[in-house]
Parts: structure tokens; C-alpha cells; sequence
């Protein structure tokens, strides 16, 4: 049975009624932080999420025709042409579906949201705050006789669509052009009511932090938090976490004297961090001996995620504390 929205000719396509009244609607979200839907003759206030689903339906439609096109301008074939820049790719639609996507996630996002620099970040992180629910509030609800464990914050994970519709994919370099171009698409939405809740990057505190260490010293707007560390190279490593601009925070995982640099699976103890698998060792960078070593998804998928209830996870307490002191600050200064 053919959709009613859907029209095939030589190549599949959205009807072009549905689309003005897609468009119309994400128009008027992006303007006024609200829409209006049709429902048997009678206007009704629009769901946010419908509307997703809706694009995400348009999306697919278009994805598929591109991979159709005999040379495909998605980033799965031409990747190396065009690397992270791939919004000048958009067509329309997709124009549309990326606007989407950045206010849904990142404007008028209904939990604060958090961008880590990989996906087992994201592991570790859920995983530490199921453990220490009860030190959080402000991250989590804590699994009690009646109710159950409800996460307060949203992770953002990456795909090879938010690649090519938001230049989102993980890495520093991603987060870099993230960082720098994020004033200028919030500002799309500046009639719109402002955010409730502040967008926080987590970021190792590595050498492949210099090129955003750089930009956030140079920033007019970036200010290190507490107020008294300098904002200078080096210094601002040692900030709780830094309000970039808007709703937009990064943090740094934390360093000591012991450690000029850290990473985020520094904040494991070193039992955890010895556990073997098969006989190979774990070994965090992303250059590793297979023979001998493996990395960091297994360790994420294979260790942490397994073994979750016995592991010491005491080592994440102040990385969370910089993550709860940005959501305070936010609603501070909102």
C-alpha cells in the first residue's frame, strides 16, 4: 500500500503538500518555540516529537536518493572531499532537518545535554552516575521502591546523519567547529523563548585539547569558572568548567599535581583499568597492539557495562560536581 504523503515516480519523494505544511510548522517552532497541527478540521498545538518523527521520515527519503545519485554526496562516500564541512552540502530539506535537530537538542532541549568526545564516554559517564545517584540529584533519580532510576540529563549521541546534518561525529575536531560556529546558529532562534537548559562538553584534559584551548582564551565570551582562574593557556585547564556563551558550557576532566594531562578513563582506579579480557590489556590511546592490547569500546562494552555494581567509580565525583555546578550557573544566569 502506497503512503498517502508519499509519491513514486522515477524516484521515491514526499508529496510536496506534506512537506510546505513540514516546513511551516518547523517555520513557526523556530520563531515562536510553539506550532499548530490540523486534526480533523480543528488546529490543535503541535507535538515536538511528531514532528521529528516526520522529518526523520523526509530524511530517509532523501538519504536513500543520494545514495541513488551516481556520485553520493553523503559523507559515507566523500568523506575525504569535503571532511567536516558538510553543511554546505545540505539541500533544503535537510537545511531544515539540521536547523531541527540543533533546537531540539540544543536550543529548547528538556534536560540538560551532554556532548562527550566518543560514544564510550557516554558510557562511562551513565554508568558513574547510576553508581553515585545518590551524590547527583540535579543528574539523576535515584530507582526507589515505586519509581524507577530516570536520568535528568540527556547524552547526545553521534551518528553518520548528525555528521552530515550538524558536523557532530565526536572528536575534538568536530566539537572545535561546534564550539566556534555555536553563536551564530543559536542566534536563528533568537525570537524564540530563550532555553531552560545549558548544553555542557566534556573534554579530556589532553593535548588535543590546545586548538579549543586556544579559541576559549581568544573568546570575548568564554569565562572560566571559579572566576579567579586566569584565562590564559594552561591556566584555564584548571577551571571547574567554562561558560562558553548562552547556554553553552565546556568542562575539562580534572588534573592534579601528579597528572599534567588526564583523560576521562584516568578517572577509573587502576584495578579496573588492569582488567584483562581474553588475556589482552587495556590500553586507552587509539593506536593499540590487537594482539595484545584491546580498546577502548571493549573496555566500555566488556568491563564497565558488565561489572558496573562492583566497580569504584569514587574517581568521577568531581567531574560530576563540575557538570551539576554547570546546570546550577545556568539556571543562575538564564
Amino acid at each position: 500500500m502506497q503512503l498517502p504523503w508519499l509519491v513514486v515516480n522515477q524516484k521515491p519523494n514526499v508529496k510536496s503538500e506534506y512537506w510546505r505544511t513540514v516546513k511551516a510548522q518547523c517555520h513557526s517552532l523556530f520563531k515562536s518555540g510553539k506550532f499548530t497541527k490540523i486534526i480533523s478540521g480543528t488546529e490543535v498545538p503541535g507535538n515536538i516529537f511528531e514532528l521529528e518523527g516526520q522529518l526523520n521520515f523526509i530524511d530517509q527519503v532523501d538519504y536513500y536518493n543520494r545514495l541513488r545519485q551516481k556520485t553520493p554526496l553523503n559523507p559515507e562516500y566523500q568523506l575525504a572531499q569535503h571532511g567536516n564541512n558538510t553543511r554546505k552540502l545540505l539541500n533544503g530539506r535537510e537545511r531544515t532537518f539540521s536547523r531541527f535537530l540543533f533546537y531540539r537538542w540544543f536550543y529548547s532541549n528538556n534536560q540538560p545535554t551532554i556532548l562527550c568526545e566518543g560514544k564510550t564516554d557516554n558510557v562511562y559517564l551513565k554508568s558513574a552516575i547510576n553508581r553515585l545517584a545518590t551524590f547527583f540529584p540535579n543528574l539523576v533519580k535515584p530507582k526507589t521502591a515505586t519509581e524507577p532510576y530516570k536520568l535528568l540529563v540527556s547524552f547526545f549521541n553521534y551518528t553518520k546523519r548528525t555528521r552530515f546534518l550538524l558536523q557532530l561525529y565526536g572528536g575534538t575536531s568536530y566539537l572545535k567547529t561546534f564550539i566556534m560556529e555555536y553563536d551564530v546558529h543559536f542566534k536563528f532562534y533568537s525570537k524564540a523563548p530563550a532555553p531552560i537548559n545549558p548544553v555542557i562538553i566534556i573534554l579530556d584534559n589532553d593535548s588535543g585539547l590546545k586548538e579549543i584551548e586556544t579559541y576559549l582564551v581568544n573568546s570575548k565570551s568564554a569565562q572560566p569558572h571559579p572566576t579567579t582562574i586566569k584565562k590564559e593557556k594552561n591556566e584555564i585547564r584548571k577551571a571547574e568548567f567554562v561558560h562558553v556563551v548562552h547556554n553553552l558550557y565546556v568542562v575539562f576532566t580534572p588534573i592534579s599535581n601528579a597528572a599534567a594531562e588526564t583523560a576521562i578513563e584516568d578517572l577509573f582506579k587502576k584495578e579496573t583499568l588492569n582488567e584483562e579480557l581474553s588475556g589482552k590489556k587495556f590500553n586507552k590511546n587509539n593506536n593499540y597492539d590487537k594482539a595484545t592490547e584491546y580498546g577502548k569500546e571493549y573496555f566500555a562494552k566488556k568491563v564497565i557495562l558488565v561489572k558496573k555494581s562492583t566497580i569504584d567509580f569514587s574517581g568521577f565525583h568531581e567531574l560530576l560536581g563540575r557538570i551539576e555546578k554547570c546546570i546550577g550557573h545556568y539556571h543562575l544566569i538564564k
